[in-house]
This record gives C-alpha cells, structure tokens and sequence, in this order.
C-alpha cells in the first residue's frame, strides 16, 4: 500500500481507499452528463414553447440562465445532497469526499462545478484528463482547488483465508 492510498481524518484514522481510476471517471462522467443534458433539453423544449411571444433578449437570458443551472448548479446540489454521489457515480461506484475522508459539502461541490465548467464543459475534458493522468491521485483541477477526492466505494471481494484446522 503506498500513502496515495490512504486518507488521514481529523479524528487521526488512517482509512484505506482505493481512488478512483480515470475510465470509472470518465464513464460516471458521460452518464451524468447524458443525464444532465437528456433532462434539460426536455425542459428548454417545453419551456421555449411556451415562451413564443417573448424577446431575443429574454430568450438569450433564459438559455445563459439554464447553461448555469445544469453545468453548475444541478450538479453541486446533487452532490451536496447525496454526499458526493451522482447517477453517474453511483452506478459506477464512485463517491467524491474531502480530503480528510468526510463527506463533501455545499462549498467544495459548488467549487469542484464552477472550475468544471471551464475544465469539462469549455475544453470538452481535455483539461481534466491531463490533470487526472499526471496526478497521483487521478484528481482534476477542481478536485485540487476544492480539497475533495473521488474514490472507489465498490472493491472486489476478497475471499476469506480457510479456516486451518490443528492436525
């Protein structure tokens, strides 16, 4: 075991995970994403619909106020009320804490979306995946500017040692 592996608490428990590796991330990351971008589409739709007789400039507002909401804030109150699980993360086994082990809070998840705006979003992930191949721990820039980390919450099963009977 090597010290990426193990996160220190407050309370001074050495806890023994496993971080995340960079294709769980990726995968976790397209199904929120494929998620994220499914639902709101749907929204938009309805709501452009209804909204025919309004301005260019109401609309434009409109779609600059929804590209925050499902790029930033969707995503920072999922985490913040999962405690650092998403659909995506949850159906690959991943979970995003602080760096002390505990869960993540409101400040950390906003923070990790904000800079995943221009990391994930702006650069199509190009940003996140060199961040998250030179890193030790496979963090991406948000990860390191919040103080969280993405680890495995599904290991293998490991079989217990048989039983030795005495001769």
């Amino acid at each position: 075991m090597t010290m990426t592996d193990e996160i220190l608490t407050g309370e001074g428990v050495l806890l023994d995970v496993r971080p995340a590796s960079f294709a769980s991330r990726i995968l976790s990351a397209a199904l929120d994403a494929f998620v994220i971008l499914t639902m709101a589409s749907f929204w938009l739709y309805l709501i452009l619909m209804s909204l025919q007789l309004v301005s260019e400039a109401m609309i434009g507002a409109f779609t600059i106020a929804s590209i925050a909401t499902v790029t930033i804030i969707i995503p920072a109150v999922v985490e913040t009320l999962t405690r650092g699980y998403s659909l995506g993360k949850l159906a690959v086994g991943l979970r995003v804490v602080r760096d002390d082990g505990g869960p993540v809070r409101f400040r950390q998840a906003f923070v990790r979306a904000l800079v995943g705006f221009g990391e994930l979003w702006m650069t199509l992930g190009g940003i996140a995946v060199l961040t998250s191949i030179s890193h030790p721990k496979g963090k991406r820039v948000g990860d390191i500017l919040a103080g969280t980390y993405v680890i495995r919450t599904r290991t293998a099963n490991i079989a217990p040692a048989p039983i030795q009977m005495p001769p």
